[in-house]
């Protein structure tokens, strides 16, 4: 059966990355074409359009009827990361440069309204479920604005709890693989209970899996992630781990940031950033969070008959399992 969906998977891939080429094919003008074209080339996993099939294959769709909804989130998804990448002074994104080091900041905020627009263009092609759809894809998209607020935010706060930070990842993360179970539910004619368990289910599984990158940005390797691991704890960024380490210990973590000092990032930084969080549990205790914050996703989904919901539960256990 894994195999089997892995092979599902690989072809949701495809079918969005072969959509995506066509996206703004012979768009002019080049200024705002090109970037795009740019943008929507890039090579990624594919998991929040992938879970929009899934979702709407279990309510009866099929997969031509769930294609607009799954190509709009994942538009939406690639706006959200061309702008996050201008706020954040990011330079690489997957392994290649982003829009505003490759062009620059007036090109990259150009490019991501027009892709933005473009996401709202996929789901006018959805016909009667459309008007619900973009109902739901609004409300997604402020919510997403928010976490991204606070995650900003967040950055000049010397203390940010576990809880706090939860709720901000809920937001930015979280609500994108909540639309993707909701949109993939409306086409499919679910129960608005139906659509709704399965809303909150993503909501977790978005949580779960960013602590997972969390711990993945500190222990796998550059190029698994397609960045220099330790950046986002070096640039102020709050992170599961660090959230934990000031609330278990705010005077041992501190003193322990303040002796990284201007060390060199991958032979001596990271390796004591690795340790710290080893030695203190926290590493540990984030996979401990993951796994009750996927107990609780699939919690969400006993109302949902069984043959529904296998590949959902397939889908948690890859996303899980990832190494980047």
């Amino acid at each position: 059966m894994a195999d089997d969906f892995s092979s599902q998977v690989e072809r949701y891939r495809n079918l969005i990355d072969a959509a995506l080429l066509d996206i703004g094919k012979n768009g002019e003008p080049a200024y705002l074409y090109e970037p795009i074209r740019y943008v929507l080339s890039g090579k990624g996993k594919r998991l929040r359009p992938s879970l929009v099939f899934i979702s709407a294959e279990a309510f009866g769709a099929s997969e031509s009827e769930a294609l607009p909804a799954a190509m709009a989130v994942e538009i939406l998804h690639n706006f959200s990361l061309v702008h996050d990448d201008i706020m954040d002074g990011d330079d690489l994104r997957h392994g290649k440069e982003t829009v505003h080091k490759h062009w620059d900041d007036s090109v990259a905020i150009l490019a991501g309204d027009g892709i933005f627009s473009l996401a709202y263009n996929q789901l006018t092609h959805l016909d009667s479920a459309a008007t619900e759809c973009l109902k739901v894809f609004s409300k997604a998209t402020l919510r997403l604005c928010e976490g991204q607020a606070l995650d900003k935010d967040f950055e000049s706060h010397k203390a940010v709890s576990v809880d706090d930070y939860l709720e901000m990842v809920r937001l930015k993360t979280g609500t994108l693989l909540s639309l993707c179970c909701r949109l993939g539910a409306i086409v499919g004619s679910a129960s608005a209970d139906q659509t709704d368990q399965a809303g909150r289910f993503g909501e977790r599984v978005g949580q779960a899996f960013q602590i997972q990158d969390d711990i993945l940005e500190i222990y796998s390797s550059s190029d698994n992630m397609g960045k220099s691991l330790g950046s986002d704890v070096l640039a102020g960024k709050k992170t599961f781990l660090t959230c934990s380490a000031e609330e278990e210990n705010a005077s041992q973590w501190s003193e322990f940031r303040t002796g990284l000092g201007g060390g060199d990032l991958s032979e001596e930084i990271l390796p004591a950033l690795r340790q710290y969080f080893r030695d203190n549990g926290i590493q540990e205790a984030g996979k401990e969070r993951v796994k009750q914050l996927v107990n609780e996703a699939l919690s969400f989904l006993e109302n949902i008959p069984k043959n529904k919901r296998e590949k959902f539960e397939l889908f948690v256990q890859m996303v899980i399992e990832r190494k980047h």
